[in-house]
């Protein structure tokens, strides 16, 4: 029993403050502490004796307290836990002479055992750290309920996912119960459902979320979008520098769609990733191009990582003095422009071509050939049948498609003269244009000029095609392509003496020339033209490619010459990179590193690709930042545009004719899960995209339960 003076009478603090409202450390003390015992005043004066209060009552009851200033007795339990305001609770009890009868009435009473009970058990339950037991059963019953809600999610953004990497339509035009076609979304979910119980069950019971409608398609299309998006932008966060590539196209609604990729280097290697188109209709004047431009830089938190901006040779995109390039330079000087090599070596090669006449003829008969059997359904199968290889349209703007024609043309010249050969021969099955047609191509077919002329590009073709698919691979560096070309120019130079041998095998295949042309010393006039379109080609090449004086520093880095470097070090180059992105640099410590690298062994020979992947396994690349940084910068340079032109393909593909009214933020996502479905099946196989998704996805208020407790 613990004892109290007067002055510090806890009985009558509880009088005054309530048990109740103490906090949980403040009840448990006094608790521990146990009940005050005081010795009590309490005196009563019958008619013939005194009686005082013993207190070896406190003995005999173990719950009797007392209060040295009110002079009372009280039931300690009562006073802390008792919920009634009895004698014994909160008035307090002095009549002496009823104490032991009334004291043994309290002790009997449900109201004073409750308040034992809660004494004796504080701490097991307290209410503010343990759930009572319907509460605890609630949550579980809730988390249940949304383990199996989540489940059905991750249903639903599989099929998005499906759907979106199949570039596949996701509504139709009549999804009502009694639809034959309810569309691609709803009827995948039907299919799964028929293996899938759980799913079955959803889509059969439930009436406040399904999970079909065109709002939840689109939410969960942006929440897949949306988880993409951020993983990219943490890929952007670790790069060390940035290139941005653009380019507009018109899609089948006449809109105008702005595709935005940016290039850049992570421990992986080289990534170039679309992240959105942008409509940009209402104006496409240079300095609104730029304005969005550097604005999505901006969101994308790397703005001051660009270090290079490709695009191709539009006067509103390449011009140095009010194109996008020159725009975005005000704001980042050290974003280098890179006119795309793609875009050039088409250039170079459609110039070349069309400036002598007798090329320019050879390549309308060429055209004309593809648009023939274009026209008709009757002439294609008939070429199907025989030729069993159809011919590709030519472009008048990308001659790698006139290369594939011209190809496909030399390797097919024996089926194709079959070909009309045949519709000559069974005239009457045919209409008079065709049968007209046909005997004309069979004169051009067996002309010299054209034999000839098809020998010619079909060899020069053999060589740039091989240059054009280094250009559009993402994976090689700017002076790896740079190589590539000067290559080229070489082989096309090469072709000035294969003249003879041209020359003699279309003879001996079609004959000699004849008609106008079969004047004087033939075969000289043949061999000038010859040497012309050569020579009109590489001096296109030449001056197109001849403004690289910006791009000397990516000698610095060129395997070929690490060896004449060891004794005679690029000092040039070395300037050139400190001019175009010498805050980047400590120039001495550079050129310190550069010299021990071009004498390692382990080095030689390496492209600037294997050299940053060798940095970064020998955990070289602090040691060695300078070079590191310098493979960085390189590798992030970008050749060419092939991966935005790669984006309006997959534009074409999913808003098509049918899908003209697809909204522009659907049209975005739903390219992001096309284009970067490599990404999206990365996240997939770290377990990374559905619980990502759904936390998209629920931050609109949704009508079922998706949040544990």
């Amino acid at each position: 029993m613990a004892d109290v003076s007067d002055s510090d009478d806890i009985v009558a603090k509880l009088l005054t403050e309530s048990f109740s409202r103490m906090s949980y450390t403040d009840k448990l003390e006094l608790i521990t502490k146990g009940r005050p015992t005081p010795q009590l005043n309490l005196v009563q004066k019958p008619k013939r004796f005194e009686r005082h209060f013993n207190i070896g009552n406190y003995a005999r009851y173990n719950w009797m307290t007392g209060s040295t200033r009110e002079h009372k007795l009280y039931c300690w339990d009562c006073l802390l836990f008792g919920a009634d305001s009895g004698s014994w609770a909160r008035d307090g009890y002095s009549d002496l002479g009823s104490l032991s009868k009334s004291a043994h009435r309290h002790q009997n009473a449900s109201g004073h055992l409750r308040a034992t009970i809660r004494l004796k058990t504080f701490g097991d339950t307290r209410i503010e750290l343990q759930l009572d037991e319907q509460q605890r059963r609630g949550v579980i019953l809730h988390n249940e309920k949304v383990k199996r809600n989540r489940g059905i999610l991750k249903r639903l953004i599989n099929c998005v996912v499906y759907l979106g990497k199949q570039e596949l339509p996701f509504r139709g035009h009549d999804e009502s119960v009694t639809s034959s076609n309810k569309g691609n979304y709803i009827e995948l979910l039907d299919l799964v459902a028929e293996y899938d119980s759980d799913l079955h069950t959803h889509l059969a019971t439930s009436t406040v979320f399904t999970g079909t409608s065109s709002r939840i398609q689109n939410d969960l299309i942006s929440a897949v979008a949306s988880v993409m998006t951020d993983s990219m932008k943490e890929e952007l966060r670790k790069a060390p520098f940035v290139a941005v590539m653009l380019d507009e196209t018109t899609d089948i609604s006449n809109v105008a769609q702005m595709s935005y990729v940016l290039r850049y280097v992570t421990d992986d290697g080289i990534k170039e990733r679309f992240f959105k188109y942008e409509d940009v209709t209402e104006d496409k004047r240079a300095e609104a191009i730029a304005t969005r431009l550097l604005e999505f830089l901006r969101e994308s938190g790397c703005i001051d990582k660009v270090v290079a901006q490709c695009y191709d040779g539009a006067a509103v995109m390449a011009s140095g003095l009010n194109g996008v390039q020159a725009k975005v330079k005000e704001t980042i000087p050290q974003a280098l422009f890179i006119h795309c090599y793609a875009h050039i070596l088409n250039l170079d090669l459609s110039k070349g071509a069309s400036k002598i006449r007798e090329c320019k003829v050879f390549f309308s008969h060429l055209s004309g050939l593809a648009t023939f059997f274009s026209r008709s359904a009757k002439r294609t199968k008939l070429l199907d049948d025989i030729c069993q290889h159809r011919l590709p349209r030519a472009a008048p703007t990308r001659w790698c498609f006139h290369s594939r024609l011209v190809c496909t043309v030399a390797d097919k010249t024996r089926e194709l003269r079959e070909v009309f050969e045949h519709i000559v021969d069974h005239h009457t099955e045919f209409d008079d244009e065709t049968v007209h047609c046909s005997d004309g191509y069979i004169t051009l077919l067996t002309s010299f000029d054209f034999s000839f002329w098809l020998k010619t590009f079909h060899a020069i073709f053999s060589y740039s095609d091989v240059v054009f698919e280094i250009l559009q691979n993402k994976g090689f560096d700017m002076q790896f392509c740079l190589a590539r070309v000067d290559q080229l120019q070489r082989q096309i130079e090469q072709e000035k003496g294969n003249f003879d041998s041209v020359y003699d095998e279309t003879q001996a295949l079609v004959g000699p020339p004849r008609g106008r042309g079969a004047q004087g010393d033939v075969r000289a006039r043949y061999r000038e033209l010859h040497c012309s379109v050569i020579d009109s080609l590489l001096t296109q090449i030449s001056n197109r490619f001849s403004d690289h004086k910006k791009l000397e520093f990516l000698a610095l880095l060129d395997p070929q010459q690490f060896g004449h470097y060891c004794n005679y070090f690029p000092t040039a180059a070395l300037n050139s990179l400190m001019e175009s992105y010498g805050g980047y640099f400590d120039q001495p410590r550079l050129h310190t590193e550069l010299a021990v690298m071009y004498g390692m062994s382990d080095i030689l020979g390496k492209s600037p690709a294997d050299i940053h992947q060798f940095l970064l396994k020998k955990g070289l690349s602090e040691s060695m930042k300078q070079v590191y940084t310098l493979s960085c910068i390189i590798l992030t340079i970008p050749v060419s545009t092939a991966s935005v032109e790669r984006s309006f393909s997959a534009l074409k593909r999913i808003k098509s004719y049918s899908r003209s009214t697809t909204g522009q933020v659907r049209l975005s996502d739903l390219a992001l899960i096309s284009i970067e479905k490599e990404l999206l099946i990365a996240l997939k196989a770290k377990d990374q995209l559905h619980d990502d998704a759904i936390k998209f996805f629920i931050q609109k208020d949704r009508r079922m339960d998706f949040v544990f407790r």
